[in-house]
């Protein structure tokens, strides 16, 4: 059985420009083996695609320390942004953009550990707990939702 990611990011009250957050769940059939949320920054170079990304680079710090102790290949990484999913999957290009940074670490992560995922794209209603965990890592910042209402 695959271990089942969601990830999740976040950015208000600006988009760009306002603070990015994060939000992953790790399952493992109905066992919830880690879940996270934070801060990513605050400022012009942040984005929602930033905390997607950043979440993303949770996981597979998570990942790179406990998969020797897990009976699982390949995970599943599900998001709710197309943006990672189709450039992660490698049917979109990375050109530019305040989330590149965060992509080559994935890239370098990935490629340093020889690790294989699988990016699967779900509407937001099938990612209510990571979408959940980047607002409450927001909320825990004091920064007021203002494009994504609770």
């Amino acid at each position: 059985m695959s271990l089942q990611v969601y990830i999740d990011g976040a950015c208000e009250p600006s988009n760009p420009g306002g603070t990015a957050t994060y939000g992953v769940v790790v399952r493992h059939g109905t066992r919830t083996l880690f879940s996270k949320s934070g801060v990513v920054g605050t400022g012009p170079r942040m984005s929602n695609n930033v905390g997607e990304y950043s979440g993303l680079i949770a996981f597979l710090e998570w990942y790179i320390g406990e998969r020797k102790g897990l009976d699982s290949d390949w995970p599943v990484v599900h998001s709710d942004s197309q943006l990672l999913v189709k450039q992660m999957s490698g049917q979109w290009r990375v050109k530019t953009g305040l989330y590149k940074p965060y992509y080559l670490q994935v890239r370098d992560l990935m490629d340093r550990h020889k690790l294989h995922l699988v990016f699967k794209w779900v509407p937001r209603e099938q990612n209510e707990e990571a979408d959940r965990l980047s607002k409450q890592a927001l909320a825990e910042a004091g920064v007021e939702m203002r494009i994504q209402k609770e």
